[in-house]
């Protein structure tokens, strides 16, 4: 039995733009990162100045735990979004 050669999913030029479209992706998501990532790094301390108590603090306290916890997630979702960019690159690489 002979196998036929593998035959690209995209013609040249559509794959041209496939792959300029998923380095666009990927430079997006990259400077996405780097902005939720800084954005991160500004959020304060949980736990305020000693010098104020009672529900003031606590409701700052989950304010800002919150905070931090959802710019966890959006890093998290944009890494994910990104290595699935690379991995859909290098399909395309073989691809073609």
């Amino acid at each position: 039995m002979t196998h036929e050669p593998a035959v690209p999913l995209l013609p040249g030029p559509a794959l041209a733009e496939a792959r300029a479209a998923l380095a666009d992706q990927q430079a997006a998501l990259s400077a996405a990162l780097v902005r939720l990532e800084r954005a991160r790094a500004l959020v304060p301390a949980a736990e305020p100045s000693s010098e104020w108590r009672g529900a003031a603090q606590s409701l700052y306290r989950s304010s800002v735990r919150e905070l931090a916890s959802r710019l966890d997630e959006a890093i998290d979702s944009v890494r994910s979004a990104r290595r699935s960019t690379r991995h859909a690159v290098s399909t395309l690489a073989a691809r073609g």
